[in-house]
């Protein structure tokens, strides 16, 4: 059953709700989507970039929710409905403008199901009524998802129920923001491979809990790392992130296609904790690809690749 946070609970000092995309926690949003809460078989991707999720840095991710629409007349669903199958995977994702329509080619790394089987939401799980509407009642993960940085994919696949469906509050494809910020795709099916279609972005409510000793010891966290810059192909100007999870001295460099290093953007410096974003000018720089590294304490983190267009 769903479990978890009811609707209009408050927050609790270990657990942080972060609303997806953030402008609209307390905004309703530009449209609607009928995908987590349809009665009929759905594969749902939602890409989300690394700016929007900064706060949940170093956190589990253990749960997830929607909201109704402010057209909604009545609490939803009416009576208990069963899906057979539920899934929810996790994992790390290509940058939401460079969204593919074959599902797996969204991927970055290795996707983690945080939640299966069968799901019941018990009735009236999800208000009515406010502008915009409360969330509904936490969907609860049978495995937190631990978050160290990067684009985010959410990846839901589940086979309908019997019962009335429910459309979602979310973000039209024509709103900005959409395809830099936030994308999506979906596919009328559970085992769904690919897509002709994108589809509106789900205003989403994500439940996140700080890293604790008694915590989810099978996640091994990264102590630090490196995010996609963005926006990425870029003219000339880029932003790069990254996250420090303690004190370190810290280099960034770029490096052309032949590995020869053509910039420091930070030379061996001591950082405190956290995450930093650094500003790459490239306007003296020729249209190609770069590669930029991160090290810590004179050892290679991780690097990436970025494309210069002009």
């Amino acid at each position: 059953m769903v479990s978890g946070v009811k609707a209009g609970e408050s927050e609790s000092a270990t657990r942080a709700f972060h609303v997806v995309p953030p402008n609209y926690a307390g905004t309703q949003g530009t449209g609607t989507f009928l995908g987590p809460l349809t009665g009929s078989p759905r594969t749902y991707q939602m890409l989300i970039r690394d700016t929007m999720l900064t706060s949940l840095v170093g956190t589990e991710i253990t749960g997830m929710t929607f909201r109704l629409l402010v057209s909604a007349s009545s609490n939803w669903p009416p009576a208990d409905v069963t899906f057979t199958n539920y899934d929810i995977y996790l994992s790390e994702s290509v940058a939401p403008e460079n969204r593919s329509f074959t599902f797996a080619q969204n991927v970055v790394g290795v996707q983690k199901r945080v939640r299966f089987g069968s799901l019941t939401i018990t009735a009236g799980s999800f208000p009515f009524g406010g502008s915009p509407t409360t969330f509904g009642t936490d969907i609860t993960f049978d495995s937190a998802y631990v978050y160290n940085g990067g684009h985010l994919l959410i990846e839901i696949r589940h086979t309908g129920f019997s019962g009335t469906s429910a459309s979602t509050d979310a973000i039209l494809t024509s709103t900005s923001g959409y395809a830099f910020l936030f994308s999506a795709c979906w596919a009328g099916s559970y085992t769904a491979t690919s897509t002709t279609t994108q589809g509106n972005f789900v205003v989403t409510r994500l439940n996140a809990s700080p890293l604790t000793s008694t915590g989810n010891n099978s996640e091994i966290v990264k102590s630090f790392s490196l995010s996609q810059n963005y926006p990425n192909p870029f003219n000339p100007i880029t932003n790069i992130t990254f996250n420090l999870q303690k004190s370190a001295n810290v280099s960034l460099k770029i490096f052309n296609v032949s590995g020869e290093e053509i910039e420091t953007l930070v030379n061996n410096e001591s950082m405190q904790s956290g995450t930093r974003s650094i500003l790459f000018n490239g306007e003296k720089l020729s249209s190609g690809v770069y590669f930029y590294s991160l090290f810590v304490d004179g050892a290679k983190v991780d690097t990436k690749k970025m494309m210069l267009i002009k």
